[in-house]
């Protein structure tokens, strides 16, 4: 267990210091606390005037070994405690610790001294599954490391850490899932017992239902949701599941609220479609690790379901309780060293802080609207936001490689070498942090017992067989109609409809395909990555390493860190992309997320219409930039679903059914809301409330004119009478602009906003914001007067502007009231 350890001058050290005296030999041996060396320092007066004064010090031993050599002589000045002083062999680097002992040579750990050195720091590195597991140094760290390195390569495989909820599985605690399950349950026993009577063979058109017009009794037809419920797993967790107990049993008291308390919660768990074929498959490339936001008594339940036999997990299960943290996945928790061979799948890219390793999987939300159950504390994320890669190294602070902590002298202080962050905390740090933590998880409490109580799953199940319902008997109405003779009345025939039931519609749908794109996407980063080891050239006299730094290399191609954004950028491989009505007038597009997303997925971003433009990417109709393109003929004018569509997917889209229509078949095909794939306004991710149009979005020709540039055209004869109405048209609304000028004092409002801010009114908020809006507007309707041309789409957007300009001024007047 001996090993060889290099020692340096404590930080505290008075530097520079001069050595005087060297107290012990080579070959020496010392115990911890022996006197190593004497130095000298001059010490700098504390006030005005003094002089300096030569005082002494002595250093004396972090540990105890065998003294190998010293590295400094006598008289040898030292400036800085990076200078290695002392190479001494220990008995025990105590390397490996667990409870406070060492695990190697059994010491007590937690033992200190007056030499300020801590045993304890030097094994501060967590990497097991386990909260109570062995911690290691990085010394260690590295070992271990370096043999799993080396086992799954020679077994061609990477590691594979796949979270739960909403990748893997869709879980929920609403009792109605639970309902519809004994139902399906139900009219599975009852067909089963009435083929047994009849001893006829199941016919298969009977299961789904009503297939042949026959008449049947209600409790026939099959909960429509029990084909996609089939393969739903339950379990039940106890209370300690919800949270904080001392919270909740101040509480709750009564009803079925106490039962919670004292029965805990029932979970249902849908796998995602394919997921055992999806498992199988990626087990033979993949070593996975299960890391989850859930308990661990969660995630041992649902890996129970999933892999019953432990043949793809291993127990290898990381939760929040082991993590340490409740809104944050660190890479580090499980492989401090490195993680050139590491590949993450996970629905959230900000719990990972957008890891070069991460493969963003599309949520999977099964249970409609119920999100993953296991993170309500962390903020919602828009359903059209990916993930925005960070372009810079994975980590500024990375660990030692091997070769540099051979060089790296022990630091004589109690500070830990571990990879992961340490700060040290005061109580009142800590126990703010357990508060923060603690609200958190009473956050998530209250969100699953909202479930349990308002039965979420129910009402939307409700209300899509109304609108079912609605929409049969309007059919069936107009149908009837339209095969009356004309005059008949509906009454002379017979409806046949009346008191017929109408078939039960599923709100579960059981199709989703994600997992066969996330795992073409395994399989090309695995085969990527071994193509690349097999083709590097070879060591002379060494065996390849199959670890490589902790900061990707440009010239190691065996690296998921630098294959995985390889493969985001094919996304947009060539694609030149302008933007319409996506980036907020206000900002510049270049700081914006969906302009370095888009660049991170291998687009190239412009400001201004070109020649290089081959998509434009726009979240509404009627801009300039639309007008342009259109008549240059060769850009795809596309929504922007087609921009978030393949982003999500990491493919590019055939832009076919994205396409935006030409202006008259918009208008012609505007009644049916179904012609458009993408509505704006649903599709729209820009922070603004409203982007109308972006700072950059203007026609250079139609910058100045407003009316004048109308009076322009009609004078030169383009467009005729229709011209001169349009002119009308906007000198009206130009009269209806100068108007709300001269009716809006400014002055007024601001000093009532004042007022309001001095004695913090609880309307303060919303007038702030209104007028703030109402100021934008005026400035973008102004902008609009004058860059006003023919088209009455910009006439139109200007009234617009100026109706909501005076709902915004009523509502600042009924505040000031």
């Amino acid at each position: 267990m001996s090993s060889s350890s290099q020692l340096s001058l404590p930080p505290a050290t008075p530097f520079p210091v001069k050595v005087v005296k060297l107290q012990a030999k080579t070959a020496n041996s010392v115990q911890r606390g022996a006197p190593l060396l004497t130095y000298s320092f001059t010490s700098q007066p504390a006030e005005p005037g003094g002089q300096p004064q030569l005082l002494y010090g002595t250093w004396d031993s972090p540990v105890e070994g065998t003294i190998e050599r010293w590295c400094i002589k006598e008289r040898e000045t030292i400036t800085s405690d990076d200078k290695v002083v002392l190479q001494i062999t220990e008995p025990c680097k105590h390397g490996i610790q667990m409870g406070g002992l060492c695990a190697l040579c059994g010491k007590d750990m937690t033992q200190s001294d007056y030499t300020g050195f801590s045993n304890e720091a030097r094994a501060s590195i967590q990497m097991t599954h386990s909260a109570n597991g062995p911690k290691v140094s990085l010394e260690e760290a590295q070992r271990i490391e370096r043999e799993t390195a080396d086992h799954l390569l020679s077994t061609r495989r990477l590691s594979l850490i796949v979270d739960l909820d909403q990748t893997i599985v869709h879980a929920t605690v609403d009792p109605t899932v639970g309902d519809w399950i004994a139902e399906g349950e139900a009219w599975e026993a009852r067909r089963t017992s009435k083929r047994e009577l009849s001893k006829e063979p199941e016919d298969p058109k009977e299961e789904a239902g009503d297939s042949n017009g026959t008449e049947r009794d209600a409790e026939d037809e099959v909960n429509p949701n029990w084909d996609a419920l089939k393969d739903v797993k339950k379990f039940r967790l106890g209370p300690e599941s919800f949270g904080a107990p001392a919270e909740q049993g101040a509480r709750r008291t009564k009803g079925k609220e106490k039962a919670l308390e004292t029965q805990g919660c029932l979970y249902y768990v849908k796998p995602r479609p394919g997921w055992q074929d999806f498992l199988s498959s990626v087990a033979t490339m993949y070593e996975m690790h299960v890391y989850t936001m859930g308990t661990r008594a969660y995630a041992e339940e649902v890996c129970k379901a999933i892999d019953p036999e432990g043949k793809f997990f291993g127990g290898r299960i990381l939760s929040r309780d082991e993590s340490g943290s409740l809104t944050q996945k660190s890479l580090q928790r499980l492989f401090p060293v490195d993680t050139s061979m590491v590949v993450i799948i996970d629905d959230r890219a900000d719990v990972w802080e957008w890891s070069p390793n991460l493969i963003k999987v599309i949520p999977y939300d099964f249970f409609v609207g119920i999100g993953d159950i296991n993170s309500a504390f962390l903020p919602k994320l828009d359903a059209s936001a990916s993930a925005i890669p960070s372009m810079a190294p994975p980590s500024p602070s990375r660990p030692q490689t091997e070769s540099e902590s051979a060089e790296t002298p022990v630091a004589t202080t109690s500070a830990p070498t571990s990879t992961q962050s340490t700060t040290s905390s005061t109580p009142s740090d800590e126990a703010l942090a357990e508060e923060i933590q603690n609200d958190m998880l009473t956050r998530n409490s209250l969100a699953l017992e909202a479930q349990v109580e308002e039965r979420p799953l129910a009402k939307l199940q409700e209300e899509l067989q109304e609108a079912a319902d609605g929409q049969s008997a309007t059919e069936e109405s107009t149908s009837e109609s339209a095969s009356l003779p004309q005059g008949s009345e509906s009454s002379q025939k017979p409806r046949e409809t009346i008191g017929e039931k109408h078939h039960r519609k599923a709100l579960l749908r059981n199709d989703d395909t994600e997992l066969e794109r996330v795992k073409r996407l395994l399989d090309a980063v695995h085969r990527r990555f071994f193509e690349a080891y097999d083709s590097r050239p070879p060591e002379k006299g060494k065996k390849p390493k199959a670890l490589n730094k902790a900061r990707p290399s440009p010239h190691v191609l065996y690296d998921a860190r630098i294959i995985i954004p390889g493969l985001r950028l094919q996304t947009f491989d060539g694609v030149h992309i302008l933007f319409s009505s996506v980036i907020p007038l206000d900002t510049k597009p270049k700081t914006t997320d969906v302009w370095n997303l888009a660049e991170a997925f291998g687009a190239t971003c412009h400001t201004e219409l070109s020649s290089e433009i081959t998509h434009l990417v726009a979240a509404k109709r009627g801009t300039v930039k639309i007008d342009q393109a259109r008549k240059r003929g060769t850009i795809k004018i596309v929504w922007l679903a087609w921009f978030t569509d393949s982003i999500a997917r990491w493919e590019r889209q055939d832009e076919t059914p994205y396409l935006m229509d030409e202006p008259r078949a918009a208008a012609a095909s505007a009644p049916d809301t179904a012609s458009s794939p993408a509505p704006p306004d649903a599709q729209q991710i820009s922070s603004d409330p409203e982007p109308d149009a972006d700072d950059w979005d203007v026609d250079p020709g139609s910058r100045k004119g407003g009316a004048g540039a109308a009076a322009q055209t009609v004078a030169s004869g383009e467009g005729g009478g229709a011209a001169e109405e349009e002119l009308d048209d906007l000198k009206r609304i130009e009269e209806e602009s100068r108007n709300l000028e001269l009716s809006l004092s400014w002055d007024d409002v601001d000093e009532e906003l004042r007022e309001f801010l001095a004695s913090g009114d609880e309307m303060t908020t919303k007038m702030s914001g209104t007028a703030a809006r109402m100021r934008a507007l005026r400035m973008r309707a102004a902008s609009l007067g004058e860059r006003a041309r023919t088209n009455r789409a910009w006439q139109t957007r200007q009234a617009a502007l100026a109706a909501r300009i005076r709902r915004l001024g009523r509502s600042v007047n009924d505040c000031v009231v």
